[in-house]
C-alpha cells in the first residue's frame, strides 16, 4: 500500500483509500469528542517518536485551543529542549478528573509505551509504521509500508487541512521525524510519496537549515566519542560490523544507551559492509539492546529471533547477556550469504 500524493488539499491512495479515509476520520472525530487529551509514544525516544509525538500535539493545540492537550514520556538531554520541549509528567490527581483520550505514535507493543498511565485512557488510538505486533488501540491506524510515524500524522493533517490549520512547529517535528526515521531520505521505504509530504511540510514555512543543524549537531566530545566506537567495532568476513558498548563504556563516554546506539548510522557508507549492529547495554532490565541497519539485506526476521523485530532495513532486538552475541552475528552473516547468493542467480539467470 502506497500513497500518491498530489498537493497539499488532494490525497488518494492505489488501494485501501476507503480504508484510511475511515480511520482519519474517526481520528478526528475522537479528537473533537474528548476535551482531556494525553499524547503517548515509545520509550528511548528518536527523531519519530518525537517527532510524531510532538506534530500531533501542536496540531490539536492549535485548531482545539480550548482543549486540554498533554505530552509525556522521558526526554533526551540531546534533543530538549533545543528541538522539541521537554515532555511533562502527569500528576496522579490528574487522572482522577475523568475520562481522557490516549494517543500513541511510533510504538508497536504496550510494553514500550513511555508511560504506563496510557491503560488508565477511556479510548486508545495507535497511530504506527512498525509490522503490527499488539493491536492494542481501540483505532489502529497502522502502515508499516510507510517509512515514519511522522508521514502518517502529516498526511493526517495534509488531508484535513482545508478546515484546519497546521502550524510551523508542527510542520517542524513532522519533518524532523521523517527526516530521522528516513536517514535523511536513504532507508526503503522512502518512496515519492514521502518526498511529496515532506514537499508540503516545507511549503508551510519551515526552516530546514534550523531544524538539521539541531538534529544532526556535534561536539568535540561527540567526535571523541565516534573515535572509540570506530576503534572498537569488529567486521566479520562477510560485511557484517557491529560494536558493543558495556555500562561502564556508557559511563566513561558519557552518554546513554539511546545515544549509544545512534553510532550505527555511521556505517552506512562503507563500502563492502551490508549490516551494522550496535550492542548497548540497558542497566534499567540487565539486558542488551540492539540496533540493527542494513543495506539490501532483510533483518527484521532475524530481529524477531533475539526478541525484536521492526523493518527490513532497520530492526531492534534485545540480548539477555553478551553470550547470544556469536548467535546473532552468526545469523547476520548467514543473511548476508544468502543475499550475495541470490545474487549468482540472478546473475546466471
Amino acid at each position: 500500500m502506497k500513497f500518491i500524493v498530489l498537493n497539499w488539499r488532494s490525497y488518494f491512495m492505489e488501494f485501501d483509500y476507503a480504508k484510511i479515509r475511515k480511520q482519519f476520520k474517526e481520528l478526528e472525530k475522537k479528537i473533537k469528542e474528548y476535551d482531556r487529551i494525553v499524547v503517548y509514544r515509545h520509550v528511548k525516544p528518536d527523531f519519530d517518536a518525537f517527532g510524531s509525538q510532538m506534530g500531533l500535539v501542536y496540531w490539536i493545540k492549535a485548531n482545539f485551543p480550548k482543549k486540554e492537550v498533554h505530552f509525556v514520556g522521558e526526554g533526551s538531554e540531546k534533543w530538549c529542549p533545543s528541538l522539541y520541549p521537554t515532555p511533562e509528567k502527569l500528576e496522579e490527581s490528574w487522572f482522577a478528573q475523568g475520562p481522557f483520550l490516549a494517543i500513541i505514535t511510533d510504538c508497536a507493543n504496550t510494553e514500550r509505551v513511555s508511560d504506563n498511565t496510557m491503560g488508565r485512557s477511556t479510548f486508545k488510538i495507535k497511530i504506527d509504521h512498525h509490522p503490527e505486533v499488539d493491536r492494542y488501540g481501540d483505532l489502529n491506524i497502522v502502515y508499516p509500508d510507510i517509512i515514519a510515524a511522522s508521514e502518517i500524522v502529516a498526511l493526517f493533517e495534509l488531508s484535513r487541512s482545508n478546515h484546519y490549520t497546521i502550524p510551523k512547529e508542527s510542520a517542524e517535528a513532522l519533518f524532523s521525524g521523517i527526516v530521522g526515521d528516513s536517514g535523511r531520505f536513504l532507508y526503503d521505504p522512502t518512496d515519492a510519496a514521502t518526498f511529496r509530504i515532506v514537499g508540503d511540510l516545507v511549503d508551510l514555512g519551515i526552516d530546514m537549515n534550523d531544524v538539521y543543524n539541531k538534529m544532526y549537531k556535534k561536539t568535540k566530545k561527540d567526535f571523541e566519542n565516534l573515535k572509540f566506537v570506530l576503534n572498537n567495532t569488529k567486521f566479520t568476513e562477510h560485511g557484517v560490523g557491529y560494536y558493543i558498548l558495556t555500562d561502564a563504556d556508557l559511563n566513561n563516554l558519557g552518554i546513554t544507551p539511546i545515544n549509544g546506539k545512534m553510532f550505527v548510522n555511521e556505517f552506512r557508507d562503507l563500502d563492502g559492509l551490508f549490516i551494522t549492529a550496535s550492542i548497548t547495554e540497558n542497566k534499567e532490565d540487565n539486558t542488551f539492546r540492539v540496533s540493527i541497519r542494513s543495506k539490501f539485506v532483510a533483518i527484521d526476521k532475524i530481529a524477531t529471533q533475539f526478541r525484536g523485530g521492526g523493518h527490513a532495513n532497520a530492526s531492534g532486538a534485545t540480548l539477555k547477556s553478551l553470550d547470544e552475541v556469536p548467535a546473532l552475528i552468526a545469523a547476520l552473516d548467514k543473511a548476508v550469504i544468502d543475499y550475495k547468493a541470490s545474487l549468482t542467480v540472478k546473475e546466471n539467470n
